[in-house]
């Protein structure tokens, strides 16, 4: 007999009303095996084989219409030079502070939405989801309408005496900026819900009652668990932000070209494909970058939280 004061021993029971050492047919391993292939098989044909002749073609001559193979950095060179490194840096700039934005407003708000909107939980959510219902680029040619002159935004403004005249935001950085936060603003608020309704309400009542002031709480209990919703926000945000095209294309124009532009130029119009290889390299990089920044983020998350 076991006393009442030692522990209880997790016991792994098998499922399936078979025996533990019951060896699975070859046709159950063989269909595993090809379940397994086929989405590996995806992978590789549509992500890592394009990943590889991107990155081959990068390092190539480039003809026109053409890549002849080889090994060169002039198209690095070029890609981080004058005009192409400036785009390059407005890029990263503009995922950073768009991204941040979208942070610092989808925080609040997932929180309220998780702690105190109560039976209305399920309603605000839906509300913030059903723009996504729509089609992405309605949504943000309806921006075209909005900030134009004599549109809604100047009528506003004007109205309120905070502006004085046309206001033109339309063709501008300011207003591919609006439309970056705008339309990844819902993506940020969901992960964050998530891991913010995760979080158990008796551990912060503990630290309450152990004499932390709420913002002690905030910052000691509640921020650091939800770094995983944190990352996963900047991930949804920033990663797409840095290759995006529509917006820019279709909010600044001439004026608000960002490396997703640029590349699409060198492909479809320039037909430069070896310096839009070399390009869209340096996005991945900066893709690269900020995965890592968050993996070691929520590095050892599961430990504190185990």
């Amino acid at each position: 007999m076991t006393s009442a004061n030692q522990p209880a021993r997790a016991v792994a029971v098998p499922t399936g009303g078979g025996h533990a050492g019951t060896k699975r047919a070859p046709s159950a391993r063989v269909s595993d095996h090809l379940f397994a292939v086929i989405p590996t098989a995806w992978l590789a044909v549509f992500f890592l084989a394009p990943l590889t002749f991107t990155v081959v073609y990068s390092f190539g001559h480039s003809l026109f219409g053409a890549v002849e193979l080889g090994f060169t950095l002039k198209n690095y060179q070029t890609a981080l030079s004058g005009f192409y490194l400036s785009t390059f840096l407005r890029t990263v700039q503009f995922a950073i502070t768009a991204s941040a934005l979208c942070l610092a407003v989808a925080f609040p708000v997932a929180y309220f939405i998780a702690r105190k909107a109560g039976r209305f939980r399920t309603l605000a959510l839906v509300l913030i989801l059903i723009p996504y219902f729509s089609s992405f680029l309605v949504r943000v040619m309806s921006w075209q309408i909005l900030l134009a002159r004599g549109g809604v935004f100047e009528v506003v403004l004007n109205f309120l005496h905070l502006h004085d005249g046309p206001l033109d935001l339309l063709d501008t950085k300011t207003a591919v900026f609006i439309g970056m936060v705008y339309a990844y603003l819902p993506i940020a608020i969901v992960p964050l819900f998530v891991v913010l309704d995760r979080i158990p309400g008796p551990l912060l009542e503990a630290s309450r009652d152990l004499g932390a002031s709420r913002f002690q709480t905030f910052w000691a209990v509640t921020l650091p668990m939800a770094r995983p919703g944190i990352a996963t926000a900047v991930l949804l945000t920033a990663v797409p932000m840095l290759g995006e095209m529509v917006i820019p294309k279709l909010l600044g124009g001439s004026r608000g070209v960002l490396m997703g532009q640029a590349i699409s130029s060198q492909y479809l119009q320039s037909q430069n494909y070896a310096l839009g290889s070399a390009m869209a390299v340096l996005v991945l990089v900066a893709v690269a970058v900020v995965v890592a920044a968050l993996a070691r983020l929520t590095k050892g998350f599961a430990e504190v939280s185990a």
